[in-house]
């Protein structure tokens, strides 16, 4: 009798490698480049999409994992390791993981204890969220994926997702409309990858790339930034 191999994903090795390109020349730009200029510029468009595929891996993470408390605490380890890199490159703020475990956390309530406790959570937050890392932002893009994911509505991603980037980003930073435009446009743009790609994401099987190699690459690509910004 044979045994069916699990299918390989190349969908979630395609975002997960997806992501950690924008990531890294959004970061690598922050500190290398001159801002305004015509690279920096395309680097920070690219950069949008590593946070709109982190939010959607969050939801699938709660979704499959066999312990969501194993899973916090894994997030928590890697922002915990990160900081110090974090903080010297970009200053006196909470990096990314630390947003995304609250993420986490939010949408684990929703799931368990309904709305109104998760929005009490959210509220509670958002004092915090203003020194972090895509503060509101990221649990917002959470929230939309994970509830339109219950609702099997995944499509409405492509007009909530950039039209909640485009109100937070208005609401929480003093920025130009060109600025507003293109940052709304690469939200959608990744918003479409991830709707194109969802039902391979979600349903076959597992990448090539575990997870633990994902996040650690976070602190590890901070701490070689760090590096060469002080050997130049």
């Amino acid at each position: 009798m044979s045994i069916d191999k699990p299918q390989y994903n190349k969908a979630r090795d395609f975002l997960k490698i997806l992501a950690i390109i924008t990531m890294t020349a959004d970061h690598a730009s922050t500190v290398f480049l001159k801002e305004g200029s015509d690279i920096y510029n395309i680097c920070q468009f690219f950069g949008n999409f590593t946070i709109v595929i982190m939010c959607f891996f969050i939801t699938q993470g709660l979704r499959y994992t066999r312990s969501v408390l194993k899973y916090a605490e894994r997030l928590l380890l890697w922002a915990l390791i990160s900081e110090i890199s974090f903080y010297l490159l970009f200053g006196l703020q909470l990096n990314v993981l630390f947003t995304l475990l609250a993420s986490l956390t939010i949408i684990y309530l929703l799931d368990r204890k309904g709305l109104l406790t998760a929005l009490a959570t959210l509220a509670l937050f958002f004092p915090i969220s203003l020194i972090c890392d895509w503060s509101i932002i990221a649990p917002v893009f959470t929230i939309i994926f994970y509830v339109l994911q219950k609702k099997q509505k995944e499509q409405l991603s492509l007009i909530l997702i950039p039209a909640s980037y485009f109100i937070l980003r208005t609401i929480l930073y003093g920025e130009t409309q060109v600025e507003y435009i293109a940052g709304t446009i690469s939200v959608f743009l990744a918003s479409a990858v991830i709707y194109a790609l969802r039902i391979q994401a979600e349903e076959q099987g597992k990448g090539r790339i575990p997870g633990l190699v994902f996040y650690a690459y976070y602190p590890l690509h901070l701490t070689v930034i760090l590096l060469f910004a002080r050997l130049i």
